[in-house]
């Protein structure tokens, strides 16, 4: 009877359901009914979820987890404590609630290993992959989502396959290096997905991972200059998450999308219009982990449009979101856009003490591709400086463009050359300098990268 008269509340108010449940949840609390506290208190943040109300799904989520931990250690409860831990990781990363959260994950490591549960074992490797990759430690992100992935290939399980590659490549993008592994593992799970006809799932993620995929395959794409290509899979993507509504992979293939077209590529003009729907995303589904970062990507694109007040506000705004949210991954971008603008604006010594933190911020967070670019524009900034610091701007070009070429990361390599040749000229090696302009000038050219080549050709011209 209790059942039936339930449900039939439920049904009569459907649209306010999270009162419901929080009512529920009160009087089982008071009467000390431990087990329906916890029931509600897993639907309301389902509920919650749902909406895209991720801070309020987080704190049911971790309400329910502490209702749990009261109860005897039953293997029942053992296994809802797995699912509620599971459930509570979504919410979790994108509102990136850190307190608590790599406990959180451990607790639910510790459950999987005591009842044999291998895949929920899988899911929380994967899920720590993705909090050490966002904690600054992105090689061992990239060390446990890559044993799952590799492992769950092995028996072509999708079930796995899917979030873990997912994982992996959100890993070593933010490492910054090995992007053609992130196009061998795209370009394996996608058709997969399709094949088998699971392209709206989420996996136990917080986005739609088939999405999501395409947007790493785009970033990877973009990174080692075929923007055309990349551009193909980032529309794709957002065509399949419009028409499931999904705010979560349309923030990420905005965000992912606006990036590599800003710094990059260097268009300002198209990089404003995925930043302004990233930002819509983001707010309207309390998406704070990319907040920051598509304030600051806006940012960018008004300096390319060369308007540096507002690019320097937008950027400001950004970093402001990023500390408060307290998320370390990416830091050092913002301090490289601060210091682009400070460059464009004739003030070098900010420019210097910006990068120098943003060199220092991807060392410490291990991100290699921002790490060799902040030693690149390093050694701009002090190429315009006083004649003694020649030798030491041109070792800091020449060490970040070695990595660059190595990784075959060649829009960021050419803008290397650029700011090489710049330099040569700088020290009056004219035949020094043209040779390698010129070399910038084809690499510009052959992308498509117009900002860029139009600079590479002023300098040319100066020449």
């Amino acid at each position: 009877i209790h059942e039936k008269i339930g449900k039939a509340i439920e049904e009569l108010y459907a649209d306010r359901l999270e009162e419901f449940y929080e009512m529920l949840v009160y009087h089982y609390s008071k009467s000390e009914n431990s087990e329906k506290a916890y029931q509600y208190l897993k639907l309301s943040g389902e509920k919650a979820a749902r909406s895209y109300s991720n801070w309020e799904a987080f704190g049911f989520y971790r309400e329910a987890i502490n209702v749990l931990n009261k109860l005897p250690e039953t293997e029942e409860n053992k296994r809802r404590g797995i699912e509620v831990r599971l459930l509570i990781a979504r919410p979790m990363m994108l509102v990136w609630a850190s307190e608590d959260s790599l406990h959180i994950l451990q607790e639910g490591e510790r459950l999987s290993k005591e009842l044999g549960d291998s895949r929920s074992l899988a899911h929380f490797y994967s899920w720590m992959g993705s909090y050490y990759s966002a904690t600054g430690q992105p090689l061992l992100g990239i060390k446990y989502c890559e044993n799952c992935f590799r492992e769950a290939e092995k028996i072509k399980d999708i079930d796995l396959m899917a979030p873990t590659g997912h994982d992996l490549c959100m890993s070593c993008h933010i490492r910054g290096e090995e992007y053609s592994k992130m196009i061998d593992v795209a370009s394996k799970v996608i058709p997969l997905l399709e094949e088998t006809q699971r392209q709206s799932e989420s996996f136990g993620k917080s986005w739609n991972v088939y999405s999501a995929l395409h947007s790493w395959y785009g970033v990877a794409m973009d990174m080692l200059g075929d923007f055309r290509e990349g551009k193909n899979l980032y529309e794709k993507g957002v065509r399949f998450a419009s028409e499931i509504k999904e705010l979560q992979a349309l923030s990420l293939l905005e965000l992912n999308h606006g990036m590599t077209l800003v710094i990059c590529k260097g268009d300002g003009e198209n990089g404003i219009k995925h930043f302004r729907n990233c930002i819509g995303y983001c707010e309207e589904g309390q998406i704070l982990a990319y907040l920051g970062l598509a304030w600051t990507g806006f940012g960018w694109g008004y300096y390319l449009l060369g308007d540096l007040e507002t690019a320097r506000k937008h950027v400001e705004k950004g970093l402001k979101i990023q500390r408060d949210v307290g998320m370390p991954v990416y830091l050092s971008l913002y301090y490289w856009a601060l210091s682009v603008v400070h460059f464009d604006s004739g003030d070098l010594k900010s420019a210097q003490s910006s990068i120098e933190e943003a060199l220092k911020l991807a060392q410490t967070n291990n991100e290699k591709w921002p790490e060799e670019m902040s030693r690149i524009l390093l050694g701009r900034v002090l190429g315009k400086g006083e004649k003694s610091q020649y030798a030491k701007a041109e070792e800091y070009i020449l060490q970040g463009i070695k990595f660059l070429d190595e990784q075959k990361l060649k829009p960021s390599a050419s803008q290397g050359y650029l700011y090489l040749g710049e330099l040569y000229g700088d020290m009056g090696q004219r035949e020094k300098a043209l040779k390698t302009l010129k070399k910038a000038e084809g690499m510009f050219r052959e992308m498509g990268m117009d900002y860029w080549l139009r600079r590479t050709q002023g300098v040319l011209e100066i020449l």
